[in-house]
């Protein structure tokens, strides 16, 4: 009965403590990592602006107005994201990538998270990190997919996205569409 009791006493106030974090809080701050403008759901991307410095990107709409914005994590030291011009070459909804993910075990059991491919006994084998939403930029494999985002470069070369962001972009971006990356 004690144990009832504190319960319905706990309830109401982790609720509050939901409620204020999701609108004054951190879940609020997460939110704020991208925005993609309600009546613009179901525009075509024509260009793709990233800034290295401010670790951002922006999607521009056939009519030329912005359509979404967000933060990203681009390449991070020794791996870092080359700037220029470039266009979609390829959209794959599920990539995986065939350098980066981890050291398995004959029963897939990860036994080193965050390896290259490089690094294999003949007991174990590899299994490449999940790119969700990408959308190639360059055949050496740099693109943009959803993932861990912080607004700092932390990623081994590819443009890492918000998984929200990373779907509406996918959806939205044709190949051959413009994109511009400058630091």
């Amino acid at each position: 009965m004690l144990l009832k009791k504190r319960l319905q006493f706990l309830y109401p106030c982790c609720l509050i403590f939901f409620l204020f974090f999701q609108t004054h809080g951190l879940m609020a701050e997460r939110e704020k990592n991208f925005q993609w403008l309600r009546n613009q759901t179901e525009v075509q991307i024509s260009e793709i602006i990233v800034s290295l410095s401010e670790q951002k990107i922006y999607a521009y709409g056939t009519n030329g107005k912005l359509v979404g914005a967000s933060i990203i994590s681009s390449g991070k030291e020794n791996f870092s994201t080359p700037a220029g011009e470039y266009q979609i070459i390829e959209k794959e909804k599920i990539h995986y990538s065939n350098l980066y993910g981890y050291i398995v075990d004959r029963y897939g059991n990860i036994l080193r998270p965050g390896s290259s491919k490089e690094r294999i006994s003949k007991k174990w084998h590899f299994r490449g990190a999940p790119m969700p939403y990408f959308l190639r930029l360059t055949n050496s494999g740099i693109g943009f997919h959803g993932g861990p985002t912080t607004g700092r470069p932390i990623s081994h070369g590819c443009i890492r996205l918000p998984m929200d962001f990373a779907a509406k972009l996918f959806t939205n971006t044709p190949i051959h569409t413009r994109v511009l990356v400058f630091d």
